[in-house]
């Protein structure tokens, strides 16, 4: 029975791409963020990114499908103590789509991550990430330390045992052609659904969609693909014991995604690191959470 269903699953997401891939596809002109926007070339990528305030640095890096509105919540009220720098990764949000690399996603990410903050004249960072971005913040503290001044894991994915392995799974076995429709089909985009979400969700999907449906899909979709195969990795999990620098890990005690039992595996192999359980946060704590989520990086900011 569940071999039927698994085969109609993926006959259903076959006749969706095939559609989607042979929809006319719109330019790309989304509305403008709730900051003004900057933009960068960087390894053959245009990026897009928001910097507002002075002082201490905090990196905010979003998560797989997300986009700068993942901070929105929260950018305004941090630029008023520090200077917060909000990047759209390459195949997400408004940035331009990356080539092929050879490297995993995560690492040239995180390679890519601190090679935006040499080019803004940025030496230590705070470095923050969210589920897929936790993944890249925590390959930036392995492979970079000397950039990351302090380290906070967010419903952080990259590592093993979480439904993250399943997206490594799906994201090797069908083509990227294939990401987008799957994804629509696990997780619909519900008006009625959406309304209960944080207006910044809202923001964020429909920027995904309109980039879905744009001359940028094909590109996005690769990207997607890539990023899906080394996210759901157990990629950092043998790294972890190497972080030196203060680590903080903040968890919605009501991520469905990946379960708050999450936050304790990171939390044993990362020395000396921190927990903090935001209560009836889900996935994206800064989103549902704020004003908690603000109060918690604040307060470890500021600590010695």
């Amino acid at each position: 029975m569940k071999t039927v269903k698994s085969s109609k699953l993926f006959g259903a997401a076959l006749i969706a791409a095939s559609v989607f891939l042979l929809q006319a596809k719109a330019p790309f002109n989304p509305e403008p963020y709730f900051a003004p926007e900057k933009s960068i070339e960087i390894q053959g990528a245009r990026m897009v990114y928001l910097d507002q305030g002075s002082g201490k640095v905090i990196l905010l890096i979003h998560g797989y499908c997300g986009n700068a509105y993942n901070w929105s919540d929260v950018f305004d009220t941090l630029s008023k103590d520090f200077r917060v720098i909000v990047p759209d990764l390459p195949g997400y949000g408004k940035s331009g789509c990356p080539q092929k690399t050879e490297k995993q996603m995560m690492l040239w990410y995180a390679d890519l991550m601190a090679e935006f903050l040499d080019k803004l004249g940025v030496q230590k960072a705070v470095v923050v990430g969210n589920s897929m971005g936790g993944s890249i913040a925590a390959w930036m503290a392995v492979r970079h330390p000397e950039k990351v001044e302090k380290l906070v894991l967010e419903d952080a994915a990259g590592i093993k045992g979480s439904k993250m392995d399943l997206l490594k799974g799906v994201a090797s076995m069908i083509p990227s052609g294939m990401i987008i429709p799957m994804l629509h089909m696990v997780f619909p985009v519900d008006e009625k659904g959406m309304s209960k979400s944080p207006k910044s969700e809202q923001d964020r999907v429909k920027l995904a969609e309109l980039r879905y449906q744009s001359d940028l899909a094909k590109c996005s979709s690769k990207v997607m693909k890539w990023s899906g195969v080394s996210i759901g990795a157990d990629l950092t999990e043998n790294e972890l014991g190497k972080i030196s620098m203060p680590t903080l890990i903040i968890w919605g005690s009501n991520d469905d995604l990946l379960d708050v039992s999450t936050a304790q595996k990171f939390h044993q192999k990362v020395p000396g690191s921190q927990v903090e359980i935001i209560q009836g946060g889900v996935h994206t704590p800064m989103q549902w959470k704020p004003e908690e989520f603000v109060k918690v990086l604040k307060s470890f900011v500021a600590t010695n």
